[in-house]
């Protein structure tokens, strides 16, 4: 990787940027990050520039997260494409989507479905149960449901990075989960990260955005440009007021 990272000097300057907010350094928060894998990302991911920005926010799993990691979902359209990557750690970063994504996952090259990796999303952190899956050969055969697994509910932090708007057929959906997840009281933050240099407005996103207290958005023009930003102007891009109030909260 071209870009050379001191991770545990990331990890200080956002626990600056952190303690001059007023967030104590007790404060922690499960972290996920989601990587949109459509077609129209492809080359981005084959070049590296989307593992220089997964290890750019390595600090930000090193700092929040009780494991000091951060879980990496991908997806593209359709529920089928969600794909639970595995965590990223600091000695684990270098080149994480070139190793671990670019031709790997299920939905590579795709279309764009917001709702299903955001559903996916809270079912990891315990805020649904999770969809029920078929069972074995016995189970089957005597014809006993799985019961839905549930997991402990935890308070978290999802950073969500995709290069366009999912498809129309798709707002309905990822609003109502948005909603649901809101009016239920869900402990999760929702950070919308919207990169590209086309002329995509993200208007969905600005919209969600706009709509929900526990959702924010960043939009980038340049994200070879902003994968070198100082650790202090990445931060100031990323820890916006909701944030920071969410996190005090």
């Amino acid at each position: 990787m071209a870009l050379q990272l001191d991770l545990q000097k990331s990890a200080r300057s956002l626990r600056l940027s952190l303690d001059k907010a007023g967030v104590a350094q007790t404060v922690k928060a499960e972290l996920i990050f989601d990587m949109d894998v459509s077609g129209s990302f492809e080359h981005e991911h084959e070049e590296g520039t989307t593992s220089k920005l997964i290890a750019r926010l390595v600090p930000y799993g090193m700092e929040l997260d009780p494991d000091g990691q951060m879980d990496v979902f991908t997806f593209s359209d359709g529920r089928h494409t969600v794909t639970h990557v595995g965590t990223v750690t600091p000695d684990d970063c270098e080149d994480y989507i070139v190793r671990k994504v670019v031709g790997r996952v299920i939905g590579w090259n795709g279309g764009t479905d917001y709702s299903y990796v955001l559903e996916r999303n809270l079912q990891h952190f315990g805020w649904l149960p999770a969809s029920p899956e078929a069972g074995g050969f016995l189970s089957r055969f005597l014809g006993r449901p799985k019961t839905p697994e549930v997991r402990a509910k935890k308070r978290s932090i999802v950073i969500f990075v995709t290069d366009g708007e999912n498809s129309t057929s798709d707002h309905v959906r990822t609003t109502r989960i948005l909603e649901e997840s809101e009016q239920r009281g869900d402990q999760v933050y929702f950070l919308f990260v919207g990169a590209c240099e086309h002329d995509v407005d993200f208007g969905f996103l600005r919209t969600i955005a706009a709509r929900f207290k526990n959702t924010g958005v960043v939009i980038i023009r340049d994200l070879d440009a902003f994968v070198e930003l100082s650790d202090e102007q990445l931060n100031a891009q990323l820890l916006g007021p909701e944030l920071i109030a969410w996190l005090k909260a």
